[in-house]
């Protein structure tokens, strides 16, 4: 599948006022610059972004209902009432549920928690649940990262039950009839910062409870590493106390007194010092989700809370265990997804695929896989007997929850937000929900909305330099994520070489970048499939992200590049081992439009004229170039009869952006066998000569049309016409005699000293539209 081009956003900030507020701040330009396009214009704000504010919390009791709330947590610990915390089975309520049992532990409260089971209890409250943790003698449920859609549970749990909502996600029309309930979208909560994860909201409940009763904990701040592992893990916008809880807790890591989260740390191989907010999303979190995917995030609540270092390393090993069966799991998913995209006629507007037995806790990371190689809404169906469970990603241009909400009839059961989204519907309406979402998704989508967009920081100026300072002077910007995204820079006019796959299974890609004075290392994850794009000294713009990177004790910078640009773009796929109707089926799949040249358009193979996907090409003879305008994407079937650049050339003027070259070696031997026929050489020319005349021994006229039909391959009627010029035979109303055999030479036939000029040509044609190279082709574009 060849990648979507990505559309470049390239922002622009005031580079003078950069420059002296850099000056002010004593830091580099290219950080004020960021801050400046991202919106903060002052230096005060610009230094308590970067530094952190003296305070940067608000009072957790501008909560609605956090007086009520702490006032009923200190009674029940006073009384030793038992107290069950019950949390959601990712990590922000992993980490939730861990942060308040131990900080309720602390203060010395008889306190368990609770985390349902995903595939038998589903998301957040349960009746059954409920009512054993009542029999068990729990007299208040505090809830954390679940809750607030609990209605029917809430009204239906056992009266003995107070129960305490604190969540963050949407408030519905008809919320609870709660104890409390504590969740900053409440639309009459005058608490000022929205946006804070599930362990966000658990966490200002500890500092009121400290507030109210200060000395039980080191600091209210304590525990703020489970409270940045949450937030990031959640993907909440890193701004405000988001990013300053995270800031904290980051370097609260590198010293933690919890045992689990150093076992985690240990086991994940995250580095120890340094902690980055990636260290969390793709070492940390991972291990934490995985257990609640596969079996019962129960564990990891456990590893989080544990004070026994035995028990921790054997958890967080489990954790590991785990994780790699989850990947093993979501690889033969993606396998099974793409085996039946491979099925689809067309993949466009967007992908339902629903398989019996695919693991409900993995179908969402595929989902996501699927959202990022294709860029379409994708939707994931596990088929369980009579009932079936989806997991839903979006591209930004679809309100998922919305085209989702548009087929609730034939739905059990859906909740979600605008880019993801869960649902539940019987197993023999999937092929329904399947037409209408596609159906929707059509009706709501332009073709433009389709195409990716790439945010670009900054195009470095000057001579390309960048430094270790200005990394490091970057790092000021972290913790990176929602809302707050690491930095994207691009080169103009690099030059690009010594390009290779590489990693387990030659996924990614590495090559050289030369830029100015100055040399990079770059690496391109996941994008094996650009090979064919990339050549040596090749000129193009890419936008990367700069790392340091530190191997064998030498600190270099190095590129993790996202995106390579040119003005046309070209695909080589000339040498490859596919062939080029499986190629150019490929294509077809994944485009609306194709321009497919080809040698003679009037006669095309059976392969081409009855593919599934003819909708989808315009047909186009290389004669007919001048007369044709082509789309944005075009194909080179057929190896050319003239020069390949004068083709690219034409279509470049014609609005070409993405041209593809499919026609292969074998394609050549098949025209250079064919046009050593119909350009006949001497020694074929003998060949026909006697073939002709031992036929004349058995009958004493021939049929033209037969003759060349029986023995195409060494007779044409380009041999039949020289023949006839020099008199060895006539030709009449298509019937053949022999006519007069005298000696003669084949250059006294005009026909046959024209074919060989001809002739001459073309192979020298074929050759070189095989052999001439990417750079050759497209170094007029610079």
């Amino acid at each position: 599948m060849i990648a979507k081009q990505r559309i470049w956003e390239i922002r622009e900030y005031d580079k003078y006022k950069a420059g002296c507020l850099a000056a002010e701040l004593g830091i580099s330009p290219l950080v004020t610059g960021i801050l400046l396009e991202r919106g903060l214009t002052d230096t005060q704000f610009m230094r308590e972004f970067l530094y952190g504010s003296a305070t940067p919390f608000h009072d957790p009791f501008l909560m609605k209902d956090m007086d009520k709330t702490v006032a009923r947590l200190e009674r029940a610990i006073a009384d030793g009432e038992k107290i069950t915390v019950y949390g959601d089975y990712d990590v922000d309520g992993i980490t939730a549920s861990s942060l308040l049992y131990i900080y309720l532990q602390r203060r010395g409260a008889c306190v368990s928690t609770y985390i349902p089971q995903r595939k038998s209890e589903g998301y957040g409250l349960n009746d059954e649940a409920l009512q054993n943790i009542a029999e068990a003698g729990t007299t208040l449920v505090v809830t954390v990262d679940c809750g607030i859609s609990g209605l029917h549970e809430v009204e239906n749990a056992p009266k003995t039950l107070d129960i305490i909502i604190t969540d963050h996600h949407t408030v519905p029309e008809q919320i609870p009839p709660a104890y409390a309930i504590i969740n900053p979208k409440q639309a009459d909560c005058r608490y000022p910062f929205k946006d804070l994860s599930g362990v966000g909201v658990a966490f200002k409940l500890c500092q009121a409870l400290e507030q109210k009763t200060p000395g039980q904990m080191p600091t209210w701040q304590d525990l703020t590493e489970l409270t940045a592992l949450g937030t990031v893990a959640d993907i909440v916008p890193l701004v405000g106390e988001n990013r300053e809880l995270v800031r904290r807790g980051l370097k609260a890591m590198e010293n933690t007194s919890l045992v689990g989260l150093r076992a985690l740390i240990k086991a994940s191989g995250c580095p120890e010092t340094g902690i980055a907010a990636d260290n969390i999303g793709f070492g940390l979190a991972p291990r934490l989700n995985a257990v609640g995917r596969l079996e019962h995030a129960q564990s990891a609540v456990e590893l989080l809370v544990t004070s026994d270092p035995q028990k921790a390393e054997r958890i967080a090993a489990e954790l590991n265990r785990e994780n790699a069966l989850r990947q093993e799991i979501s690889r033969k998913i993606m396998e099974d997804a793409e085996a039946l995209l491979a099925q689809e006629q067309h993949i466009d507007t967007a992908i339902v695929l629903a398989k019996e037995g695919w693991h409900q806790g993995v179908i969402g990371i595929v989902a996501s896989r699927l959202v990022d190689k294709y860029h379409l809404p994708t939707i994931l169906i596990s088929i369980d007997g009579d009932m079936a469970k989806g997991s839903c990603r979006s591209i930004p241009a679809l309100n998922l929850y919305e085209a989702i909400a548009a087929e609730s009839d034939i739905l059990t059961q859906f909740g979600g937000h605008h880019q993801a989204a869960g649902l539940t519907l019987p197993a023999a309406k999937v092929q329904e929900f399947r037409e209408r979402f596609r159906a929707y998704v059509a009706a709501k989508l332009q073709p433009a909305d389709y195409l990716p967009h790439l945010v670009v920081d900054c195009v470095v100026p000057g001579n390309g330099e960048i430094t270790i300072k200005d990394l490091q002077q970057l790092q000021l910007l972290e913790p990176c994520g929602c809302a707050n995204m690491p930095p994207i820079f691009a080169f103009r006019n690099a030059l690009l070489h010594n390009h290779r796959t590489m990693g387990k299974e030659h996924q990614h890609l590495q090559f050289v970048l030369d830029k100015g004075d100055y040399s990079y290392r770059c690496v391109m994850w996941n994008s094996a499939n650009l090979m064919p794009f990339l050549f040596d000294s090749m000129i193009a713009d890419v936008a990367f992200q700069p790392k340091i990177n530190v191997f064998r004790d030498e600190t270099t910078v190095q590129l993790h590049s996202v995106s390579v640009e040119q003005g046309l773009t070209l695909g080589d796929y000339r040498s490859s081992s596919h062939s080029k109707y499986t190629l150019l089926q490929a294509l077809g799949r994944t485009h609306n439009l194709l321009d497919v040249y080809v040698a003679e358009a009037a006669q095309l193979p059976e392969q081409l004229e009855h593919s599934p996907l003819r909708q989808y090409f315009a047909i186009h003879s290389y004669s007919d170039l001048a007369n044709s305008s082509s789309c944005t994407d075009v194909v080179l079937l057929d190896i050319p009869t003239q020069p390949v650049s004068q083709v690219i050339g034409k279509l470049k003027e014609q609005g070409a952006k993405n041209i593809f070259l499919l026609y292969q070696n074998r394609d050549a031997e098949q025209l250079l066998a064919r046009l050593a026929v119909d350009h006949p050489k001497r020694e074929m020319m003998v060949a026909a000569y006697s073939k002709v005349m031992e036929l004349f021994k058995r009958q004493p006229q021939l049929q033209l049309q037969q003759l060349v039909r029986d023995y195409s391959n060494i007779i044409s009627e380009n041999a039949v016409k020289i023949m006839e010029q020099l008199g060895f035979i006539t030709v009449k109303d298509d019937i053949i005699k022999i006519g007069v055999i005298n000696p003669c030479r084949l250059e006294d036939a005009p026909l046959f000293n024209s074919l060989q000029q001809e002739r001459q040509g073309l192979e020298t044609v074929y050759r070189e539209n095989l052999r001439i190279s990417q750079h050759d082709l497209l170094r007029g574009e610079r």
